[in-house]
This record gives structure tokens, sequence and C-alpha cells, in this order.
């Protein structure tokens, strides 16, 4: 799964590995530079949600907003699951990337409250998940599904998990082989 050890978390260099199917997954130096075998995905107008996650957004229970509080989702993301590859450079790295416009968070809310949220990076037509997490049942769902949404919207064509998970498998993600995924990542940036 590692292809690629060394250089920098630079934007340049997030931007660049991004395009060719690579993402940084490391816990210590030097910088590993993954590709999977078999890549999660999702394509447009493939969304599936759950009876739970369906009856939580229609009860409304969730504000949701989209760039309102990126550090405070990559904090999250970086602490409630214990231990995780976001160090404090990689967190840096992503604010960056923010900062630069190419990193995106999706934030739930409830009374005020950050209680869910998801980050990834777009470009072009393709969305790279990074993270997600949830205080409060449902509301890491729901922003991704508030992501989902507005990124079909704007034309996205793949949404990229990277690894599978129970929570993208959750939407009917579903994995392909490298090849396959370079093909649809070729399209989604062209």
């Amino acid at each position: 799964m590692h292809l690629a050890y060394g250089g920098d978390l630079e934007p340049d260099t997030l931007l660049y590995a991004y395009s060719h199917g690579f993402f940084p997954w490391y816990e210590e130096e030097p910088i590993q530079w993954c590709s999977p075998p078999l890549r999660t995905v999702l394509g447009k107008g493939e969304l599936h949600i759950g009876g739970s996650t369906r009856r939580a957004l229609n009860k409304k229970l969730f504000v949701q907003t989209k760039n309102c509080a990126f550090e405070k989702v990559i904090g999250h993301c970086a602490t409630l699951h214990g231990e995780t590859w976001i160090t404090p450079e990689m967190k840096e790295a992503y604010v960056r990337l923010y900062d630069a416009g190419w990193a995106h968070s999706w934030e739930t809310w409830v009374d005020g409250t950050l209680v869910g949220g998801l980050y990834g990076v777009k470009i072009g037509r393709a969305v790279f998940l990074e993270s997600t997490f949830h205080i409060q049942e449902n509301a890491g769902k729901a922003a991704f599904v508030f992501m989902f949404k507005e990124m079909e919207e704007a034309g996205v064509e793949l949404f990229d998990f990277q690894v599978e998970s129970a929570f993208a498998m959750s939407f009917g993600a579903y994995e392909i082989s490298r090849a396959e995924y370079e093909a649809k990542l070729l399209r989604a940036l062209s």
C-alpha cells in the first residue's frame, strides 16, 4: 500500500499526489505515500442513505454548513478516535490547503454546538475524503450526505474514501482496482 517515501506536505506536493492517486498516511517520518491496490469509491448518483440516517435528516435536527469550522473539524477528527494519523504536521498541511481553497469542511451543528463533520480535498470533479467525526449519533453521516449532494450538484463524479470502512460502506461505497481507480480519476480531472 505504501508506494513512496519522503517529500513534504506543501500544498503543491499534496495536490500533485492526489491528482496521481496517492495520499499521505503515516505516523512518523518519513512521509509515506499510499495508493492501495483496492480503492473505496462512490460515483455520482450512487449514494445510498440508510434508514437511521434518513430518519435523522427528516427530523431536521441538524444545521449544516460548509467551511465554517475547518480547524475545529480536523481537530475533532484528530482526537476523537484516539491516536490517528492526523499529526500536528498533517493538520497544518491541510489548513494550508484549506487556506488555498483546495480543502473543505462540512459541519453539522445542534443548538450552536459542532456535533459532526468531515473534511476532504476537491480537485476538478473529484473529492478525496480524509476523515469524519461525530459527537451525536448520525451527525457525521448527516455531514457526509450534505457534502455529497452539494458536490454532486457541482459536477463531482468521483468520491474517494481511499480505504474500506464501515462508514463508507454504509453509503453504498465499493472497492475497485487501482487501474479502475486511475481511469476514473483521470476522467474526473480532465
